[in-house]
């Protein structure tokens, strides 16, 4: 027999080949995982986007008076970060319905926008008393209204 016949073992040349296909993976898996960070972090900024601007719908619908017709822009600090808000205000399809639309745009490096739409209804006017009016009779609670007598 001969000696190469018996050998058992990997040539350098074998090794090589082998080191240079696990090399290209591991490149493959760390620019992935790259990927998968940056995409995690623009997910992020657009969450934090979106979550402004449904806290913005949140106090304008707990607000007492009614935004201005128009389009206003603001800035919303959060961490040192800067959050554009831009705030358009039109006049519903309903009369006295107000339609609010708030634009947050993310801070660099992710160049995005989040926005949202709501409807505001502002509180009726308080009706003014007149002195010709008398006072409307108490509501039925469905306890009788003199003691004495039982329901």
């Amino acid at each position: 027999m001969s000696r190469l016949a018996k050998s058992q073992g990997f040539t350098l040349l074998e090794v090589l080949v082998a080191l240079v296909i696990l090399a290209i993976a591991l490149g493959a898996v760390i620019k992935v995982s790259g990927q998968s960070a940056q995409m995690l972090l623009q997910m992020r900024a657009d969450t934090a986007a979106t979550v402004i601007a449904e806290d913005l719908c949140a106090r304008l619908q707990l607000a007492a008076i009614a935004p201005e017709i128009g389009t206003q822009n603001s800035l919303v600090v959060i961490e040192g970060q800067n959050w554009p808000v831009r705030q358009t205000v039109e006049a519903g399809q309903l009369p006295g319905v107000l339609k609010v639309n708030y634009f947050v745009k993310t801070p660099a490096p992710f160049e995005g926008q989040a926005s949202i739409t709501t409807y505001f209804y502002p509180p009726p006017a308080a009706p003014t008393p007149s002195n010709n009016t008398t006072p409307p009779p108490p509501a039925a609670t469905g306890v009788a209204q003199n003691p004495s007598i039982a329901p």
